[in-house]
């Protein structure tokens, strides 16, 4: 839909692009030094902006990693017993069969002692992570050196609390290498390395070359910098919990790296990349701009395809901008204005059914299975949603488990039913979702937003009245 509506925009606006190029390209040849500074320029300003776009998807899998265990560790903690040394309670045996040789649970006492699945114990009164959880706090701990039985490790800690009072707490261990592991998973990027690191430079997550540097300071000491560059402001920026660029040479070829706080115990996110790969972009403009001084005609239709290339990734940033990060649907707030437009046309051209969607015992799923278990639930919904609908009909996720779709362009009451038996159908497929979904016609010269919403959620509670897995309508006004 949203398509077809500027179809008609983005022609005279293509042309208009068209002709600005040609008056450019009239005077390229005079301005060709300038030309070429403006373009490295450029280019410069979009390695920053890839790196760091790089380097805040780790920070993002590392935060989303770390919160998901935390809320694990806590529901752990909510229902097991008091720890006391017996071997005799009732998470022994679940704290047994998560011991591995890089990760581990434990229980502490209100006097430091601490309980394994192993049926190893210890004294950990005096670590920070312990006391920060006897005072009610969830906490990641630093880097611990030969901490998990010789191995450096880190440790994440909940408090245990019963009638308002901390009474132990419970820890979630591993070694750097299982750490490492588990973070290694996020979609890292190919032409670049990335790093996490403490204030001090010891390094969680590298390369196996890095690795063998010790700190990433020792790994960056004998590079070479130029043009006010150094390790000693890079080491100040950290030491502050700053983030920043920095800018070196290993054997003539520029390096970039990015780094910045990841807000979990001082630990520091970085991504590095190389930059020859936009340096080669750049000879490559150079003998294209060449070329057309001998043959303007090819040098038209390149700057053409290339302003036509810029404005199609504009184009997507800014749709990626409007969706979900999680599901890949709208957002509520876009959805709004989209719907709210849509609901001014005329005819076919206009919304005519709202359907109001929510996962059955969403909670349920959470508290059973965890977190990490309903993202995956919600992406799968999105998905098959998708796929249920056109690609003019609006999909939005509400909030939470709810999502909201508007179909568009048809008429009458037996096109939303079928819809929404066919996304039941899938659901039950799929074997991991069931939904409720209410359903409200629009009238002809309805425009009300959220008048109509409000009819498809008492369909949608109607249809929870009759048992759930199902769907109920509201009839046309």
């Amino acid at each position: 839909m949203i398509n077809h509506r500027d179809r008609n925009h983005y022609l005279p606006r293509v042309m208009g692009l068209f002709g600005l190029v040609v008056s450019v390209i009239i005077g390229i040849c005079g301005l060709n030094l300038y030309y070429f500074r403006e373009v490295e320029t450029s280019l410069i300003k979009q390695t920053y902006r890839d790196l760091k776009r790089e380097n805040d998807k780790v920070l993002n899998y590392l935060q989303s990693f770390t919160e998901a265990k935390l809320e694990w560790l806590k529901l752990f903690a909510s229902y097991c017993d008091l720890p006391d040394g017996s071997g005799n309670e009732t998470w022994w045996e679940l704290v047994e069969e998560y011991n591995s040789q890089d990760f581990r649970l434990g229980v502490a006492d209100l006097k430091g002692n601490i309980y394994y699945g192993n049926h190893k114990s210890g004294n950990i009164s005096d670590r920070t992570y312990y006391q920060q959880a006897l005072k009610g706090r969830e906490s990641v701990s630093r880097l611990l050196p030969g901490d998990f039985e010789g191995q450096d490790g880190i440790v994440l800690a909940v408090p245990i609390v019963r009638e308002e009072q901390v009474r132990g707490a419970a820890f979630m261990e591993y070694t750097v290498a299982e750490f490492e592991t588990y973070l290694n998973n996020a979609q890292f990027s190919p032409y670049g390395v990335n790093f996490i690191f403490t204030e001090t430079g010891e390094l969680l997550v590298s390369t196996p070359f890095a690795a063998r540097k010790g700190t990433i300071f020792e790994l960056l000491k004998n590079m070479e910098y130029r043009n006010g560059q150094s390790l000693k402001k890079m080491q100040e920026l950290v030491k502050n919990g700053q983030a920043g660029y920095l800018i070196y040479y290993e054997n003539n070829n520029k390096r970039l790296l990015y780094f910045q706080p990841s807000g979990i115990e001082r630990l520091m996110v970085a991504s590095l990349v190389e930059t020859e790969g936009y340096e080669s972009v750049l000879h490559r403009i150079r003998g294209l701009t060449l070329g057309f001084i001998t043959s303007s005609t090819v040098m038209l239709v390149c700057a053409v395809l290339l302003i036509l290339g810029i404005l199609h990734l504009r184009q997507k940033e800014e749709m990626r901008a409007q969706k979900d990060y999680l599901t890949g649907v709208y957002t509520r707030e876009t959805a709004g204005r989209l719907v709210s437009q849509g609901l001014k046309g005329v005819g076919n051209n206009r919304f005519y059914a709202c359907m109001f969607l929510d996962i059955d015992d969403f909670k349920k799923i959470n508290d059973t299975y965890g977190h990490h278990k309903g993202d995956l639930v919600l992406v799968e919904v999105g998905q098959i949603l998708s796929a249920c609908t056109r690609q003019e009909d609006v999909i939005v996720r509400f909030g939470g488990d709810e999502f909201c779709i508007w179909l568009y362009g048809m008429r009458g009451r037996k096109q939303p039913e079928a819809i929404a038996q066919r996304i039941l159908n899938a659901f039950n497929i799929s074997g991991n979702i069931h939904a409720s979904i209410g359903i409200t016609l629009v009238g002809e010269h309805e425009n009300d937003y959220d008048a109509i919403l409000k009819r498809a959620d008492v369909a949608l509670y109607q249809a929870k009245g009759k048992g759930k897995n199902q769907f109920a309508i509201e009839p046309q006004l």
